[in-house]
């Protein structure tokens, strides 16, 4: 999410010894190699796609296993009081760092990272565009993860943050306002920090996202994420000025598209293949947006957070199984979805084994038509 200043400490406190017999528990078999590979990353989710130990960002988010063994970060969960969506403990081996990157997809941008270090050193260095903090054990941090960020730890010790996504209520952005804003004035003073106690036995309630993403964006939702580019977009030429109207035409007719299918179809199946029609078209109109068109604001190349925010999101009927005879599908649509999914799983096309199950079940695929059986001997 973007935020007005690389970083901001939360104006709160938690009990780093507690945390720390929390996470202890942990076997190292149960630590998971993060999703992109990167050596010394590794994380237990803690609420996660029907709350398996997976990585997914979209579908019905729920508290795995893992959380259940954590009392006190469940008490930490239920203090924030907010609806939260993918949750992990994230570990960073000595001598080893986070890949600098941009998070410009669609979770990203109206989802901020709170991170809650738990053992860490000084040493421990997280950047961000062209400042850097080391977060202390027990402290709590948001950061502008529009901006290309990094984390490098430096020490020989390893680095454990409780890590919690968020969109975030009107109470939780007026906490920020109260927070320490390192590398920007903030909008009111900085309040005294608030210790968050660990208490046995104490009542929780973890709010978990259940819908945090469509089966087909609206026009509305697409002309917004469009137009939020195209001002972001710098301009220093004649040359860039001409590419910046490109852009704009070329998604002016793809919205305007996307539209008259909307106005026929909404979010019914029958409209899914014009959609996907529609994403290929403007994709390969969009390959005349040249390198040299920059975003403004973090300078990465419009093309690529363009395909990355609004093309790859535009439409996800991958997740309608996930909400099959749940409320969040309207009862219109639910045969047409079972439908689709009957067709999937007859076509045979490759299912990975731990996303939904095609024919519906809302199992995964792997303890459902993919289950693999053995023989006894």
């Amino acid at each position: 999410m973007k935020l007005e200043t690389e970083f901001v400490k939360l104006p709160l406190l938690f009990d780093v010894e507690r945390l720390r017999k929390e996470i202890a528990q942990f076997s190292e078999d149960e630590w998971m190699a993060h999703t992109t590979g990167y050596a010394g990353n590794m994380s237990i989710p803690l609420i996660s796609l029907d709350g398996e130990f997976n990585d997914a960002m979209h579908g019905p988010m729920k508290p795995t296993s893992a959380l259940a063994r954590c009392e006190y970060i469940r008490q930490i969960m239920t203090a924030f009081d907010e609806v939260f969506s993918r949750s992990r403990l994230m570990r960073l081996e000595p001598g080893h760092e986070v890949p600098p990157h941009c998070d410009v997809n669609y979770h990203w941008y109206n989802r901020v990272r709170i991170h809650i270090p738990i053992t860490t050193t000084e040493e421990v260095l997280f950047y961000c565009g062209d400042e850097h903090v080391h977060m202390a054990a027990g402290e709590a941090w948001i950061f502008n993860s529009w901006l290309e960020h990094t984390v490098k730890n430096n020490s020989d010790k390893t680095r454990v943050h409780l890590v919690v996504d968020t969109a975030g209520s009107t109470r939780f952005w007026d906490l920020v306002k109260r927070g320490d804003w390192p590398f920007k004035d903030s909008q009111q003073p900085v309040s005294e920090s608030h210790v968050v106690r660990y208490e046995e036995n104490k009542p929780v309630h973890v709010r978990t996202e259940t819908y945090n993403v469509p089966l087909v964006h609206s026009p509305g939702e697409l002309e917004n994420l469009i137009s939020d580019l195209a001002d972001d977009i710098e301009c220093s030429n004649d040359s860039e000025e001409k590419g910046k109207q490109t852009f704009v035409d070329v998604t002016t007719d793809f919205v305007r598209a996307w539209r008259e299918v909307w106005s026929e179809h909404a979010m019914k199946p029958g409209g899914w293949p014009l959609y996907h029609d529609l994403v290929q078209r403007v994709d390969k109109a969009s390959l005349a947006i040249t390198p040299e068109l920059l975003l403004a604001s973090n300078g990465f190349e419009l093309a690529q957070v363009f395909r990355s925010l609004v093309l790859s999101s535009a439409i996800n009927e991958e997740i309608a199984p996930q909400y099959l005879d749940k409320d969040e599908v309207p009862n219109t649509l639910q045969e047409t979805i079972r439908s689709y999914s009957s067709e999937k799983e007859n076509s045979g096309e490759k299912v990975a084994r731990n996303a939904p199950c095609p024919c519906g079940s809302g199992k995964r695929y792997k303890q459902c038509h993919g289950r693999i059986e053995t023989s006894q001997a």
